[in-house]
């Protein structure tokens, strides 16, 4: 099993990204009224209610894709073509800044850093790397699409639709480079053409196998 903990940020390279995302607009002026998190018994991390356990659950996902691309980058697969390795840093960093948001949303109600595993990813090898991208970026499409309706703040309706979007085109270009012309299909597109949609109780069963950590998720919305 491989540990991977995601990096912690700079306070100078922090501040530029949520500075970034406030005078965008993005963050929600209505933050001061999540609730709280805390210990449940026997050490299982309590996600909170509400708008808070949202948050929580999406930090949470994006804590694991970022570990995906932070061990992605440090054990690099045969064959890397300079424009891949990039394409790699970039989606690496474009979590680092998914983190770092929600972060500053979530502030001291933020759940740890997380011990997480991609046991089944083979990362020396460029199919199984790309595949297991492929997957993930799925996976946060689908969640992002999931929870934007469940929100009660419209504000992160907003911002969680913006960063699916991001998702959405990490999992295109991925797809693209493995096999041409393949950069969306029925696995990701319904059949009103639309992206597919996945709610938090399903996700979060998903990202409880890919880390150490116990949650309480009763409060989740779904």
């Amino acid at each position: 099993m491989e540990n991977n903990k995601v990096p912690t940020w700079g306070r100078r390279k922090f501040l530029q990204v949520t500075g970034i995302a406030a005078g965008a607009g993005l963050i929600a002026a209505s933050t001061g009224s999540l609730t709280s998190c805390k210990k449940s018994p026997d050490d299982t991390i309590y996600i909170g209610s509400g708008d808070t356990a949202l948050l929580n659950y999406l930090y949470i996902m994006e804590q694991i894709i970022a570990g995906f691309y932070t061990q992605a980058n440090l054990t690099t697969y045969y064959g890397l073509t300079a424009s891949e390795m990039q394409l790699l840093a970039d989606l690496r960093d474009h979590q680092y800044v998914h983190l770092a948001l929600l972060r500053k949303l979530l502030g001291s109600w933020a759940v740890p850093d997380l011990d997480v595993y991609h046991a089944p990813t083979t990362y020396a090898n460029r199919t199984s790397t790309l595949t297991n991208g492929i997957y993930w970026e799925d996976l946060a499409v689908a969640a992002y699409n999931g929870v934007a309706k469940v929100f009660t703040d419209t504000n992160l309706t907003l911002l969680t639709i913006k960063m699916g979007t991001v998702q959405a085109r990490h999992s295109a270009y991925q797809r693209e480079i493995l096999n041409h012309n393949t950069y969306t299909d029925a696995t990701v597109v319904d059949s009103d053409g639309m992206g597919k949609t996945l709610p938090p109780s399903t996700v979060i069963k998903t990202l409880m196998n890919y880390c150490s950590n116990k949650f309480d998720i009763s409060k989740l919305p779904s």
